[in-house]
C-alpha cells in the first residue's frame, strides 16, 4: 500500500535529521509532523500535497521552502520558530493564513501571498523582526490587527487589487511598482 500521508507525529524531534524528500502521492503532512527537527534544513514537497498540518515545521532549520500550487492549507504555527526561514511564498490555492503560521521566524526577510488568501489570522507574523516585505498578489484580505505584531514590513500590492486602502494591520501599503 503506498504512503499517502506523513501522519501526526512521524518525524516529531528527530534532530538529527537534515533532509527529506517526500514521495509522490502523499497528499498531507500531519500536525506536528517535523516539529523540533532543529537539524532539518531542506526540504522537497511534492505537487501531490494539498494540506500542511498545524504545527508541522515549527522549530526546525529551514532556509528556504516552495509550497507546491496544489497546497490549499496550511495550519497554525506549521512554519513558527523557523529561525533561519528567510523568505518563502504562497501558492494562489491557499486561502488563509492560520493564527502564529511564522510566529518567531527572526529571519524571515520577504513573503509573496497568492492571490486565493483571503484572511491573516491572529499573530500570524509576531516576532517576524527581519521582515520587511510582504507581497500580497491579490485582492486586501481580512486581516487580524496583530498580525505584523513586532513586525514592521511594507506591504505591496498588485494595481487592480480591490479593497486596498493605505495601510493594512498598522503597516503601509505600496504598490509593488514601488518595491525597492
Amino acid at each position: 500500500m503506498p504512503v499517502t500521508s506523513i501522519w501526526t507525529f512521524a518525524f516529531q524531534e528527530c534532530t538529527r535529521l537534515t533532509s527529506v524528500k517526500i514521495g509522490n502521492g502523499v497528499t498531507s503532512i500531519g500536525d506536528w509532523g517535523f516539529e523540533g527537527c532543529t537539524a532539518l534544513t531542506s526540504i522537497t514537497i511534492p505537487d501531490s500535497v494539498t494540506s500542511i498540518g498545524d504545527y508541522a515545521f515549527y522549530g526546525t532549520s529551514l532556509t528556504s521552502i516552495a509550497i507546491p500550487d496544489g497546497v490549499t492549507n496550511i495550519g497554525p504555527r506549521a512554519f513558527s520558530e523557523c529561525k533561519s526561514l528567510t523568505n518563502i511564498t504562497i501558492p494562489d490555492g491557499v486561502t488563509s493564513i492560520g493564527n502564529f503560521t511564522f510566529a518567531g521566524s527572526s529571519k524571515l526577510a520577504s513573503i509573496t501571498i497568492g492571490n486565493g488568501v483571503n484572511s491573516v489570522g491572529h499573530s500570524a507574523f509576531w516576532r517576524c523582526t527581519s521582515l520587511s516585505a510582504v507581497t500580497f498578489l491579490g485582492d486586501a484580505p481580512k486581516i487580524e490587527d496583530d498580525a505584523f505584531k513586532e513586525s514592521s514590513p511594507t506591504i505591496y500590492r498588485e494595481s487592480d487589487a480591490k479593497g486596498w486602502v493605505d495601510t493594512l494591520a498598522g503597516r503601509p501599503v505600496k504598490l509593488i511598482t514601488e518595491k525597492p
